[in-house]
């Protein structure tokens, strides 16, 4: 059972959460974490990683406000973003435009994507991994994204890597934004499930509100083998976008995966 504090809300049935999560007081709240900086030494990394020629095809999925499709866009590739909350996506196009590239915005959700061997590469970051009820869903996504890829293809994942969660897990937070809205978080890990469970409330002024999220946090042997299961196969592992060599104590985890034939 969740502990519940008298402040945060009870945590919703199955995964409905997701549905209306990111809307406008998200955009607020991820925005103040989530610097313009960070997104492009992100990008940085993808396209260290990765090695792809410019030009290439690249998917971003799920890509919210196109903190990085359009970086990506302005390094020279064809990228495409894929969401489905359509907020961020609006977002995303004036990002675009403002930033004078060229971004292929789709609204879609990421279990049921409409290509077929059209990309180089699929990306996907920031933990957008593990929103859904259990394995078989997140390898849904996974065949999705694997379908998406030419013959060939690489997948980049990035995501929170469990044992780091752990070790030095935060049961509490709280930050400011630019717009003088104050957040404070609350957590917990279900340690058996693998899920953490985050309370958000956030107030300004006399408004405020309060948001509920959850994911699934694996480690790198379940990440393997889900991912081999879906048809990718990992080439390799990263502890940051530098390409430090991933550990135990790696911060985060990022895996490289081919799709098969």
């Amino acid at each position: 059972m969740i502990p519940s504090h008298p402040r945060f809300m009870a945590a919703p049935e199955r995964d409905a959460w997701w549905r209306d999560y990111f809307d406008e007081a998200y955009l607020e709240v991820y925005r103040s974490r989530l610097p313009t900086a960070r997104s492009r030494a992100e990008v940085a990394g993808v396209v260290r990683l990765l090695g792809l020629p410019v030009g290439a095809d690249v998917l971003d999925v799920p890509c919210g406000w196109g903190r990085h499709s359009v970086p990506l866009a302005e390094a020279g590739y064809r990228v495409t973003g894929a969401d489905l909350a359509p907020l961020p996506l609006e977002a995303a196009c004036e990002y675009a435009r403002q930033s004078g590239v060229e971004v292929h915005w789709v609204r879609a959700e990421m279990r049921n994507l409409p290509w077929q061997g059209s990309f180089d590469a699929v990306i996907s970051l920031f933990s957008s991994l593990g929103y859904f009820d259990g394995d078989e869903e997140d390898l849904a996504a996974l065949h999705a994204f694997r379908s998406a890829l030419r013959p060939g293809g690489v997948f980049l994942l990035e995501t929170m890597h469990r044992d780091a969660l752990v070790r030095d897990y935060a049961s509490r937070d709280w930050w400011e934004t630019e717009m003088g809205t104050v957040v404070r978080v609350e957590r917990h890990f279900d340690s058996v499930a693998g899920v953490n469970h985050e309370w958000l409330r956030w107030e300004r002024a006399a408004e405020g509100g309060e948001k509920y999220h959850r994911i699934r946090v694996r480690s790198a042997s379940e990440w393997d083998a889900l991912l081999r299961r879906a048809g990718l196969v990992p080439a390799a592992w990263y502890g940051g976008w530098k390409g430090r060599r991933f550990t135990h104590a790696s911060p985060r985890l990022i895996v490289v995966a081919r799709r098969t034939e």
